[in-house]
């Protein structure tokens, strides 16, 4: 990791820390809220283009990921962009794509046990459940493909910008704010993990989306490289947009609902099993570079 206020008075730095962290979360926190608030009238989101819809899309999430927190880093921080970014090899990208592939085969579990839950007939639940089916239905019209161009459009939005800016913004600044204002990364990566998803206000898929924000902590901890988050993030959303766009072109038979079903619990033990080796050989390789 990076000490992001290294150009900054020692003796303001931990003040600084908690005054960064605290504001862009505040910051994304208030953002999407907003963007979030009131309800959504399925009739006019359906009669809009899908690709206007991405290309809107394309632009807030750039405007809020990328062009902020590129200017807290130079403006605020008064650093380099490439500090985030020491040099990858090709098999440390490898190996951060297989220890994702991994982790979404545990992770399914985890995400159909969120889905599972109930938290009864309270105004939290009613509001959860009516965020779901709302999105669902978003979702569902944006990622119907109806050509390759429209792929290829949600691909940018939903893989390429959020791997690059919601790693830029969580890991690479409110985690590291966090870690130099607390002084305990443990909890600084899980209190970034659990910001990171809830900020997506999909409180049925909170606990899968967490742990995905925690383990890219992680990498990224021990790496000192955000390349190593970015990627994960990347692999992540990108094979699940590209499994979506197979399936509706009939390359293979697989249905939404199967898409959505967890690994049999025999493979999900065996690749924790897999995991717990790769993350130490990763570990490994950090040490000898």
């Amino acid at each position: 990791m990076q000490d992001i206020l290294r150009n900054h008075p020692p003796d303001t730095q931990n003040a600084r820390a908690w005054a960064f962290a605290l504001s862009l979360s505040a910051f994304v926190c208030i953002v999407m809220i907003l963007g979030n608030d009131g309800e959504i009238d399925a009739s006019i989101v359906l009669s809009v283009d899908p690709i206007f819809i991405l290309a809107l899309q394309a632009f807030v999430s750039a405007l809020i990921f990328i062009a902020v927190p590129i200017v807290v880093i130079y403006a605020g921080l008064r650093l380099p962009l490439k500090a985030f970014f020491p040099k990858i090899s090709l098999s440390m990208a490898g190996l951060v794509t297989i220890i994702t592939i991994s982790f979404m085969v545990v992770n399914s579990a985890i995400g159909v046990w969120n889905m599972s839950l109930d938290f009864g007939d309270s105004a939290f639940a009613e509001w959860a459940r009516r965020s779901e089916d709302q999105l669902r239905i978003i979702t569902e019209h944006i990622t119907n493909f109806q050509s390759t161009t429209h792929f290829i459009v949600a691909f940018i939005v939903v893989a390429i910008i959020p791997a690059v800016g919601e790693e830029l913004l969580f890991r690479g600044l409110i985690q590291n704010a966090f870690v130099k204002a607390i002084g305990n990364h443990h909890v600084a990566i899980w209190l970034t993990g659990f910001i990171f998803a809830a900020i997506h206000m999909q409180f049925f898929g909170l606990f899968p989306r967490m742990l995905l924000g925690v383990l890219f902590g992680y990498l990224y901890y021990w790496s000192g490289n955000l390349s190593v988050a970015m990627i994960g993030h990347f692999v992540n959303n990108g094979l699940a947009i590209v499994a979506l766009y197979i399936a509706q072109q009939d390359i293979v038979t697989i249905s939404t609902d199967q898409m959505e079903e967890a690994a049999p619990w025999p493979l999900v033990v065996l690749f924790v099993i897999l995991l717990v080796f790769l993350i130490r050989a990763f570990q490994k390789k950090v040490r000898d570079a």
